[in-house]
């Protein structure tokens, strides 16, 4: 009886509590969801940006990453990824992470600019760890062992290898690849021969040109495709070999990516590089100075990871730049690039793009050189 009782009672105090509770639930609000801080619009317009948790799952997005003295940039189209550059070597684990920690278990897309070791180290070791579709390589060989190393890793894996020319476009996802240089790969300087892309997402576009010098700029230019861009990926890491004012009119780009390492001896980004770029009026973001950056796009507006950089201070060159001049021999007549196989007069502009493991001198006539299968600078005429 005594315990019937007590369950009653019970029951009763459990009921009256439940009552208040529901009472308590109707009459206080959710508490609202703690929200990432919205990241930068373009254009700059009230309630233009989704939030960062919302830049999750732009249908595009160009990720610089932050590679150091170096050149790594991925781009996500509707799901599907290409891979411009893996960094140096330094960078290459790094890179491994980055595609691995952001759930990118297949690449579209593998593209080389150029040779470069600070450009195709990271490769290699993405090869290694993730399925690649398809790779893009410029049309030139070197004799440096990670070229090699690349060459042999693209054939194990037998990935399909493409050397495009200028014209030639591509798709990824619903994005469209156009290769906008180099004209041919031909260039004395292995630079110039870069591979460079106009990626169209929309109404947004963006401009790679690799470590593409401003003969190759010029090129472009002169070739009449349009080159005009929203974001600008800043050419061989500011240098000032790059990105011509010829260039920047022709791209008018409103956003700049320089991708560059912090204390790097080669004085990058020079003076010249970012007073071009202010005097343009872009919005910089630098690896150096900000770590990897990320424009997110809907096709239509497009926003950032962090707001620009306010920092505009250029490098401090502890090395030359470009190589110093090798004094010519009295007896020269002609200067030679072994690896293009053209001859030039001396004082052709292109001579000092000339790698000097490629220049030699001679004092051979035009005729006896055509003869021994070098054909004549198109620039100078000799």
């Amino acid at each position: 009886m005594v315990q019937d009782i007590l369950r009653k009672i019970s029951g009763v105090v459990l009921a009256a509590a439940l009552a208040i509770s529901s009472v308590a639930c109707a009459s206080s609000p959710a508490p609202e969801p703690t929200l990432s801080p919205a990241v930068t619009a373009i254009p700059e317009e009230p309630n233009a940006a989704p939030t960062v948790d919302g830049a999750k799952d732009a249908p595009f997005s160009l990720t610089m990453l932050d590679v150091g003295q170096g050149l790594s940039v991925l781009v996500q189209a509707g799901g599907e990824y290409l891979l411009y550059d893996g960094g140096g070597r330094g960078a290459s684990s790094y890179v491994v992470a980055y595609l691995q920690q952001h759930g990118v278990s297949e690449l579209e897309w593998l593209v080389a600019s150029h040779y470069d070791e600070d450009h195709i180290s990271g490769l290699v070791g993405v090869l290694h760890t993730t399925p690649v579709e398809q790779a893009l390589m410029p049309d030139y060989t070197t004799d440096t062992q990670i070229y090699q190393s690349l060459q042999n890793v693209l054939a194990e894996k037998v990935v399909p290898v493409i050397s495009p020319t200028q014209g030639d476009t591509f798709s990824l996802g619903s994005a469209e690849i156009q290769i906008v240089g180099p004209k041919d790969y031909d260039y004395d300087s292995d630079n110039s021969n870069s591979l460079c892309l106009r990626i169209e997402y929309g109404d947004v576009r963006c401009l790679l040109t690799g470590d593409a010098e401003q003969d190759a700029e010029q090129d472009m230019v002169n070739s009449g495709q349009d080159l005009a861009c929203d974001l600008y990926v800043v050419g061989h890491h500011g240098s000032s070999s790059s990105t011509s004012e010829e260039l920047l009119k022709a791209a008018s780009p409103a956003y700049a990516f320089l991708s560059v390492g912090e204390g790097n001896p080669y004085g990058h980004p020079t003076e010249q590089t970012m007073d071009a770029l202010q005097q343009h009026g872009v919005d910089l973001y630098r690896t150096d100075k900000q770590g990897e950056v990320t424009v997110y796009s809907d096709g239509e507006k497009c926003w950032f990871s962090t707001s620009p950089c306010e920092d505009w201070t250029p490098g401090s060159q502890t090395t030359p730049d470009t190589p110093l001049a090798t004094a010519l021999p009295q007896s020269t007549r002609y200067v030679l690039n072994t690896h293009t196989k053209k001859f030039h007069y001396p004082d052709c502009s292109s001579v000092e793009q000339m790698s000097d493991k490629n220049k030699d001198f001679t004092d051979a006539t035009r005729e006896e050189l055509i003869g021994c299968g070098y054909t004549p600078c198109g620039r100078c005429n000799p």
